[in-house]
């Protein structure tokens, strides 16, 4: 319905001093400050999910070695089974989450998928076949699946002055999940070896991974504490209102409606003001414009690229030398992702001032291209080490004690693929600048993680079984995998470039 406001004299002869000028014309080029114990709650929620999936991988292979009865590079049929499971059912819930997070708001669905994974991750650890562990990455998967709600929290605490700060910050906080995640793992994995006189019951020898599992679902239910007591609503529509709630910036629009109606008890002049509350865009809709679809073309190649890494940057670790391994024990894994993940906080520190001085486009396609240079530099890491194997052999477990230089490649390759990881952070803000209204925000999201999770649910099969079948087969050396990641990563940053045409 339209508002009556009436004004004595025309815009044209009102006052443009300091004191008279609009605040928010004043200062747009200023960022907005932002709501911080908001933005801490969601964070805090946003932590527990990369502990909840990366805390199992320095073990990860051993656990599933064990179960399957397999032995060295055939293991990664078996583990890339399990983690495509997970995938599958997390990019099947995502556009379900952000639905539902749209419609009955953000709360609700984050209380329920940060429960969810306290739950099955505690379940994961008491798994005592290969069956079992493939039900529960398919029932706990679906859990995982709430990040495009978290993602439209922070959207939501944020405007265009300062998300280049709140995004980049939030995945800060991500990769403080992947250094914590590891090291948990590495370090709790088996007490009953390492701390015989604290746990000396059976359980923790039948159960020898249950400990890493048990705190990380303590620290998803401390986080869903949080959610239920601090957090407020930020959907539009339900919540309480922009101030009570905390949120940062109300939109220029309703900045200037609010100007005009303050203004009233002065005016004479009649204004018509559409208050009308905007429709919808229907998933249909998103999906046809297209910058949106280079978007979230991107979004999939970027989640294909990620996963292939993880999967098999692990899978290659624990792998014997002669099979172009690395044969690290858990501890080892541990340590190098823990690192990985501390390079990622340092390289994310950098990203406002970063994306302040190179712009959003022009980050994500570099950070495409890096993913190429990670993938290509993967299998310096198994010659230094291949290398390195006759001067240092391996000690009664079959395992050896990486030396310096097995380390510093290593880490170039890990730094290398931090670089890439750095667009998972500019992708939620282009999937925020191209969304056509707030309203959509958790549905553009949720499609945003829906490409992205089909294809990192496709990378881990993919990846483990052309290592396996590389290495037994000895293809192109035992590298035919390498060179298919490679091109795809190419493909990747051809298909990132395709945002810059449509958006001119």
């Amino acid at each position: 319905m339209a508002q009556p406001i009436r004004h004595t004299e025309p815009p044209a002869t009102r006052p443009t001093s300091d004191e008279t000028a609009p605040l928010l014309a004043k200062h747009r080029n200023q960022p907005n400050p932002l709501p911080k114990l908001q933005l801490a709650v969601i964070y805090a929620i946003k932590l527990t999910l990369p502990i909840a999936t990366t805390q199992a991988l320095p073990y990860y292979n051993v656990f599933i070695e064990k179960l399957a009865a397999s032995e060295g590079a055939d293991t990664g049929y078996y583990s890339g089974l399990a983690n495509s499971v997970a995938s599958i059912t997390q990019f099947t819930s995502m556009f379900v989450w952000g639905a539902l997070s749209d419609h009955h708001g953000r709360i609700p669905v984050i209380l329920l998928g940060t429960t969810g994974t306290a739950f099955f991750t505690l379940l994961f650890g008491l798994s005592g076949s290969l069956t079992s562990v493939l039900i529960n990455r398919f029932l706990g998967g679906f859990f995982f699946g709430i990040t495009g709600a978290i993602h439209s929290v922070v959207g939501e605490l944020s405007d265009e002055t300062n998300q280049s700060i709140a995004f980049p910050l939030y995945d800060v906080i991500s990769a403080l999940g992947y250094v914590i995640g590891p090291l948990i793992g590495g370090t709790f994995a088996e007490p009953a070896k390492h701390w015989p006189d604290v746990f000396s019951s059976s359980f923790w020898s039948q159960y020898p991974y249950a400990l890493p599992c048990l705190i990380s679902a303590i620290l998803s239910l401390a986080a869903a504490f949080l959610a239920a007591f601090v957090l407020e609503e930020t959907l539009p529509g339900k919540r309480k209102s922009p101030h009570a709630s905390g949120i940062a910036v109300v939109s220029i629009v309703e900045e200037e409606q609010e100007s005009l109606i303050a203004a009233a008890s002065s005016t004479d002049t009649v204004i018509d003001i559409q208050t009308e509350e905007p429709k919808r865009p229907l998933f249909r809709e998103l999906l046809s414009i297209p910058v949106l679809q280079a978007v979230f073309a991107s979004s999939a190649a970027l989640g294909f690229a990620g996963s292939c890494f993880n999967s098999v940057f692990v899978l290659m670790a624990y792998s014997p030398i002669n099979e172009g391994g690395l044969a690290l024990s858990p501890s080892q894994i541990g340590r190098a992702l823990s690192g990985m993940g501390a390079v990622s906080i340092v390289l994310k520190l950098g990203m406002p001032a970063l994306l302040r001085r190179f712009g959003t486009l022009a980050m994500f396609d570099f950070c495409m291209y890096a993913w190429i240079a990670a993938f290509a530099a993967l299998p310096l890491a198994s010659w230094v080490a291949r290398g390195a194997a006759a001067a240092l052999p391996p000690n009664g477990a079959g395992l050896r004690d990486a030396g310096t230089g097995e380390w510093l490649s290593i880490s170039f390759v890990l730094f290398l693929s931090r670089l890439g990881c750095l667009a998972f952070s500019i992708i939620m803000i282009l999937t925020k600048d191209h969304t056509p209204g707030t309203t959509s925000l958790g549905t553009a999201n949720g499609l945003a993680e829906l490409f992205q999770s089909i294809a990192a649910a496709l990378g881990p099969i993919t990846v483990s079984s052309l290592f396996a079948i590389s290495a037994k087969k000895h293809l192109l050396g035992g590298y035919l995998w390498v060179v298919l990641l490679v091109l795809e990563s190419g493909f990747g940053a051809w298909v990132a470039g395709r945002i810059r045409r449509y958006r001119d």
